[in-house]
């Protein structure tokens, strides 16, 4: 009866010894996630969880915080061990899904990222913005552009004046070769944001891109003719003479870019062509010179 006595007042004593040591864990592991030393706070949870599982007990709460802690330090895949055992312990919060979000598309599973987003947004409605954003990221991000461009304009709805939500809808309507829609979301980022350098020299180079590209065809139609005759000539000078006056919608922005990225040899290049073929024969030359 003694020994019996002894074993289970041992047993309780272990048992006290593990859940206070989960508990110290778990405090520690706070204290780390405050000075963003995130790693090191989810390697914490992640041990305090095991403590607590060794004393019979889960603490799904501390299996979230390691899966969340590692999507902060970049290790997806022990991110998404950890909160899968969060989701299987019975952790069930907005924050999970975002995680998983996050954690599944560390490690290019995109269609679980997706899925673990929309199953949030349709659970948790009064967060719904933020899991239309993460989507917007996410379909961005793993080339999906055309659902990149529902998800941001849904997200731009509810707040129109993030200027980043319109550079990723910009950027994908380039990407979808929209450029009209592209540009039109490039200037609003402008607007709300002057200095933006990707915005500005994506703005450039496509209002470059769009003259360019008609200047070069009358170019090569007329170089096609056999014998051109000197109306041909003049013809072909005075429409390359009026669509090189596109470029002027272009220089403002490649000028901009130019001073926000001097060494941006893109820039440059483009640059040069639109001054020579606006006549601005010494700018021109000042841009070819910095290409050499």
């Amino acid at each position: 009866m003694k020994q019996l006595l002894s074993v289970l007042l041992l047993t309780g004593f272990v048992g006290a010894l593990f859940a206070q040591n989960a508990d110290v864990m778990k405090s520690d592991a706070i204290m780390q996630e405050s000075q963003m030393q995130y790693l090191a706070a989810a390697e914490l949870y992640e041990k305090a969880a095991q403590l607590y599982e060794s004393d019979g007990n889960t603490d799904a709460f501390s299996w979230f915080k390691a899966g969340q802690n590692y999507v902060k330090a970049k290790d997806y895949q022990k991110a998404v061990t950890m909160l899968d055992k969060a989701q299987t312990s019975g952790y069930s919060e907005a924050e999970l899904y975002l995680s998983m979000g996050d954690a599944f598309a560390g490690t290019k599973q995109f269609d679980n990222a997706e899925k673990a987003l929309i199953d949030g947004r349709n659970q948790f409605a009064a967060q719904k913005a933020e899991f239309t954003k993460k989507l917007g990221y996410l379909y961005f991000n793993s080339a999906q552009y055309e659902k990149a461009v529902t998800s941001l304009s849904e997200a731009i709805s509810e707040e129109p004046g993030n200027y980043m939500y319109h550079y990723l809808l910009g950027s994908s309507y380039e990407r979808l070769k929209d450029y009209a829609m592209a540009t039109e979301e490039l200037e609003k980022v402008v607007a709300l944001e002057p200095n933006h350098k990707n915005s500005i020299k994506k703005l450039g180079v496509i209002y470059f891109k769009q003259t360019d590209y008609l200047y070069s065809k009358e170019t090569k139609r007329y170089e096609a003719m056999k014998n051109p005759s000197r109306v041909d000539y003049h013809t072909s000078t005075k429409k390359l003479e009026e669509i090189a006056k596109g470029y002027n919608k272009a220089l403002p922005y490649l000028e901009q870019a130019h001073q926000l990225s001097p060494k941006d040899k893109a820039i440059i290049s483009c640059l040069s062509i639109a001054y020579r073929r606006l006549k601005m024969e010494e700018k021109a030359s000042q841009m070819a010179a910095l290409l050499k």
